[in-house]
């Protein structure tokens, strides 16, 4: 690389610099968490420069300094978008830290110019036994506790269903479609990462429930979508906030992640009294499921 060249890359605005290295990433879970972790570092360091981030430049994303500063401020909880269980500055866990580190150093070596962050040692929930596991989903698919929509109930308890059955975790299980699903079959099955599982009864009988809620969720969306039907499994199940003088969106749209880990926290803080996460319903297997 010439020093013209590696002169007009440093240049390069951020958005256009994250814009080729999600390009380069493979895997949508992955690039969605990259993404993510990008559009907070980009919008905190706007924050920081008071700028706008259309004047952010790849070069400012490298900087150690700005890196430095955008993780010790996600770590405080200054850059959470949602309230966590302790206030709005609940601190970072420290597996999102470990994503956020990971994210920087993989952005920064794909630019040449490689941060060699050292990455915080992530902390693994316990996980639940097969029969802790199973009875709990028991308990959630027949008791929808006060304080949540039927619908969100019946949505989450769909979800970890798919968790305890197929050992996979959010970030494989949030970008299955309709077509993953086969329930008519004698042998009921799903698909996730590419691989079927066959289903139990339990599991089938909350994965119909939440396919007639989602029948009724979406229809008629046809003309507000402008692209047909919804075919991700996962849709939000009420009207969203209106931003920035738009109308609110309507329930029935494809859920984000954030969407869904808020709803399984919610339902398992109020039916168990202790908020779990989805990955602690899978099996423990070693190699089996997500860690």
């Amino acid at each position: 690389m010439t020093e013209k060249t590696s002169r007009s890359a440093r240049d390069r605005s951020a958005r256009a610099a994250i814009a080729a290295f999600l390009s380069a990433v493979p895997g949508e879970a992955t690039r969605s968490l990259r993404r993510t972790y990008l559009q907070e570092y980009a919008a905190h360091l706007a924050t920081l420069k008071d700028c706008p981030e259309t004047d952010l430049t790849q070069a400012d994303l490298l900087d150690p300094a700005h890196a430095t500063a955008w993780l010790d401020a996600a770590a405080r909880g200054e850059t959470r978008r949602r309230t966590g269980l302790r206030g709005p500055r609940t601190p970072a866990s420290a597996n999102s830290m470990a994503a956020r580190t990971t994210t920087l150093n993989t952005f920064s070596a794909h630019h040449g110019h490689p941060l060699a962050l050292t990455v915080p040692k992530p902390e693994f929930a316990p996980r639940l036994t097969p029969e802790e596991a199973h009875r709990t989903l028991r308990l959630l698919t027949a008791h929808q506790p006060d304080g949540i929509l039927t619908s969100t109930w019946e949505r989450t308890v769909a979800l970890i269903a798919l968790a305890v059955t197929t050992g996979h975790g959010l970030a494989h299980l949030q970008p299955m479609t309709l077509d993953d699903l086969q329930l008519g079959r004698p042998l009921p099955r799903a698909r996730v990462s590419r691989t079927w599982h066959p289903l139990d009864t339990v599991t089938r009988r909350a994965l119909t429930r939440w396919m007639e809620t989602h029948h009724a969720l979406t229809a008629g969306h046809r003309k507000t979508l402008q692209g047909g039907d919804v075919h991700q499994l996962w849709v939000t199940t009420a009207p969203g906030r209106p931003r920035h003088g738009r109308d609110a969106p309507p329930a029935g749209l494809p859920a984000a992640r954030r969407t869904l880990e808020a709803a399984h926290r919610r339902l398992t803080t109020l039916a168990l009294g202790t908020p779990l996460l989805l990955e602690q319903f899978c099996p423990a297997e070693p190699g089996f499921g997500e860690h």
